[in-house]
């Protein structure tokens, strides 16, 4: 089966219409040679697809299967990620999937040998990748002007209680899947695969929440710490929550010839620090400013690009997601809450 689309225009089938399609089909709204179909098991999808303008089913499993669908965007919660993503490889369609993948590790790779039967082309939703500040720090390692790394710290907070599944274990909540896996990527990306992962805490700080104006008692995660050590040595430390009254993200990185900060709050300068002066950046402070920019339209234009030429992703692979899930897993077979997560 070829692995790609040759019509002019993409049909995309978006699975689920909660706030995270919406802001998939805002992005899609911005991108060419694009039509996309909404579908849910809730009434309100037509509601949604109503107001972005775009196609409307009511039968999520029949979407899944149409002829003219070239591809499925998966926007609903992580326990049903992998049945649905099954079926879409099994009927020859593309995948886009929101992160994480399924899960555990077991779903994922059961999705890697359906989408190598396929041919077909399978992404997965890391989106900070496409950030102007990360990808600025990808280059400056790259090029070596940081000399050896030694040390790395990764965080993300955020407030969580905006819906009561997101905190419970049994519907795939809580800090590790809504937010660690956004750092675990990150470092993946800049130092590889690590040697060693040790959980230093996964707790559940806030017992009780307030959801949707009535209190909620969960049971899911709102805290992660995590070490890891790279191949080369590079100590990292990723810390993840949903116990931060405001949204809160930032990268560090410590090497020999200086430091590197940077965060995707754009109210926040990037910093870079060199000993000594090396390619264009000069010796001391280094400041620059990175405009704010739609995620979701530099990600999704990226998975349409490569459906158009026929190309399994370099960003964002369904390899790079296998990775991430196995530490995911060894760090919920570590950690205080314990087991795996299903």
């Amino acid at each position: 089966m070829n692995s790609f689309v040759t019509k002019e225009t993409i049909h995309i089938g978006v699975i689920g219409c909660g706030k995270i399609a919406e802001k998939h089909l805002n992005a899609y709204r911005k991108l060419e040679g694009v039509r996309v179909t909404v579908t849910d098991i809730v009434p309100k999808g037509e509601d949604v697809a109503r107001r972005y303008g775009v196609g409307w089913h009511p039968r999520p499993e029949e979407l899944l299967v149409q002829d003219g669908v070239d591809a499925v965007d998966v926007c609903i919660p992580t326990p049903a990620h992998a049945d649905v993503i099954l079926k879409a490889l099994e009927n020859g369609k593309h995948v886009f999937c929101e992160k994480p993948l399924a899960r555990n590790l077991s779903e994922a790779r059961r999705i890697e040998q359906e989408a190598k039967e396929a041919g077909t082309v399978v992404m997965v939703g890391y989106l900070y990748r496409f950030h102007p500040a990360f990808r600025f720090v990808q280059e400056v390692l790259q090029e070596e002007i940081l000399g050896e790394p030694y040390f790395a710290l990764f965080r993300l907070g955020g407030r969580g209680s905006h819906k009561a599944w997101k905190h419970r274990r049994e519907t795939g909540g809580g800090a590790g899947n809504e937010m660690l896996v956004h750092m675990l990527d990150l470092a993946l990306w800049y130092f590889g695969e690590p040697r060693s992962v040790q959980p230093l805490d996964v707790d559940v700080v806030l017992k009780e929440r307030e959801i949707e104006g009535r209190r909620v008692q969960v049971d899911a995660e709102d805290l992660v710490v995590v070490k890891l050590e790279s191949q080369t040595g590079v100590t990292i430390l990723c810390e993840s929550d949903l116990i931060t009254p405001s949204y809160m993200n930032y990268v560090e990185i410590q090497g020999t010839n200086g430091s590197l900060w940077t965060s995707i709050l754009e109210q926040f300068p990037t910093l870079l620090y060199c000993k000594e002066p090396r390619g264009v950046y000069d010796r001391g402070q280094n400041v620059f400013e990175f405009p704010r920019v739609d995620l979701f339209e530099r990600e999704l234009g990226y998975f349409l690009e490569c459906l158009r030429n026929g190309t399994q992703p370099d960003l964002n692979s369904l390899e790079d997601s296998l990775k991430l899930m196995s530490i995911l897993e060894e760090i919920f077979s570590q950690g205080k809450t314990g087991g795996e997560r299903t």
